[in-house]
């Protein structure tokens, strides 16, 4: 009897552990949010943001003990062996309208794999949007998550209700290996209730309605943008306002991303506002924020510069102090992962769309880490005493992480450097910001 999607494979039960610890140590700080939003008395399907293509599906993975079906672009099953090994990880293939409507057909066969799977009490994760883009904003959502919710509670909303979970997923940075990650599960909608109370027959009248309540529900659980074309201004002019005066900006140590999340959705909201109620003055803002924005990545100045230090010289010779005890750990760490930072190094340079640096990351990691644990694990206790041996691998565990957050942390504090002589940045930086709260 061959086995169902929603049937455990012996090789994804090995894999799983190992996936979701890759996946943690992908991110130097991970947090979830809103678990108990997650309904266990039926049917359910989350429908996250898609902004850092296979990342978004590794964090949803990790964030709950309960396994998902996922939906990913068709194109990737081409191959037997890849769609087989989907199969294995619980991964379906959903064609897009851009494949074609003979194409977009063969959904018909994968609903009905979908529908099964919610029956038998397994999740659904699909990604409304069709496909990724590194921003804060929501694409038009697709109708396929309606289709496949519509389609369950045809089959047995009678007896158990359907519901769909919008969910957020936020980084710190979409380019950046060992950033943020957060990710948020909104209050689910009770679709059987929502068709109910819609009281219609028509199920194309049921179809706009719910994607506008789930494209509303998810926009709620990210720092959101109205999508326009001063969309990358925008979050500039909002990262800008959210950092000012602060110690710490969203993604540092210590703080608490969901605040920071929170925090930056109120500002968003304001600069949405701002341009609605004066687009004149706010496109000339804007246009002053592209600028400054353009010159601060020339000198190499990250924006989380810009916040408030009460004492610049003295954090900087702090810093200087501090990374000069970490270097010792870090050459080792680079020596000993040498085979895995120089594969990333590689590949990330190869590929065009650098929201897949991530996705390269946590593969080279999952990988070559694991291989390279074994082998050290078996050189060492054959070469080593015992206790050396041990030693050996715990300092290796968390050396691949480290080799990393030392380069974040130095390329933040030599950005800190820089900034202490550009004193034309830092002036624009705070007459931008005066600018803005003095006339909205």
């Amino acid at each position: 009897m061959s086995k169902k999607i929603y049937d455990d494979h012996l090789l994804y039960l090995i894999a799983k552990p190992l996936i979701k610890r890759s996946t943690s140590y992908s991110y130097r700080k991970v947090e979830v949010r809103g678990l108990e939003n997650i309904p266990t008395d039926g049917s359910v399907i989350i429908t996250p943001n898609h902004c850092n293509t296979l990342m978004d599906a590794l964090v949803i993975l990790r964030s709950k003990k309960q396994d998902s079906v996922f939906g990913a672009r068709a194109d990737i099953f081409k191959r037997r062996l890849i769609a087989r090994i989907m199969f294995i990880g619980k991964i379906i293939p959903m064609v897009r309208q851009r494949d074609g409507l003979r194409n977009v057909l063969k959904n018909n066969d994968t609903q009905e794999i979908i529908v099964e799977a919610l029956e038998h009490g397994l999740p659904f994760c699909l990604y409304p949007e069709g496909k990724h883009r590194p921003a804060h904003s929501l694409q038009p959502l697709g109708k396929g998550v309606c289709r496949v919710a519509l389609a369950a509670n045809t089959k047995f909303g009678d007896s158990k209700p359907v519901y769909i979970v919008p969910a957020g997923i936020e980084y710190g940075d979409y380019f950046r290996y060992r950033s943020t990650s957060l990710v948020t599960y909104g209050k689910p909608i009770n679709v059987t209730e929502f068709i109910k109370n819609l009281n219609v027959e028509n199920e194309a009248q049921i179809m706009d309605p719910l994607r506008k309540e789930v494209a509303a529900r998810m926009s709620e659980l990210i720092t959101y943008l109205k999508d326009d074309e001063h969309l990358n201004d925008k979050w500039t002019l909002t990262k800008m306002l959210a950092i000012d005066g602060k110690k710490k900006g969203y993604g540092d140590f210590g703080t608490c991303l969901y605040d920071s999340m929170m925090e930056n959705r109120k500002v968003a909201a304001s600069v949405d506002q701002a341009l609605e109620q004066e687009p004149e003055r706010m496109k000339e803002l804007l246009d002053d924020v592209a600028k400054f924005d353009k010159a601060r990545r020339k000198k190499g100045v990250s924006i989380y510069s810009f916040r408030k230090i009460k004492h610049p010289v003295l954090n900087a010779v702090g810093k200087g102090l501090a990374a000069l005890s970490g270097l010792p750990y870090w050459i080792f760490s680079a020596i000993v992962t040498l085979p895995m930072w120089v594969t990333f190094k590689l590949i990330k340079g190869k590929i065009r769309d650098k929201a897949f640096a991530n996705t390269v990351g946590f593969g080279v990691r999952f990988s070559l880490g694991n291989i390279l644990f074994l082998l050290y694990a078996i050189l060492a206790f054959c070469l080593l005493p015992w206790f050396c041996a041990l030693t050996f691998l715990l300092l290796f565990i968390p050396a691949y992480a480290y080799f990393y957050d030392y380069i974040e942390g130095m390329r933040r504090y030599i950005s800190d450097l820089r900034l202490l002589r550009e004193k034309k940045l830092r002036k624009t930086f705070k007459e931008i910001v005066k600018s803005y709260k003095k006339t909205f």
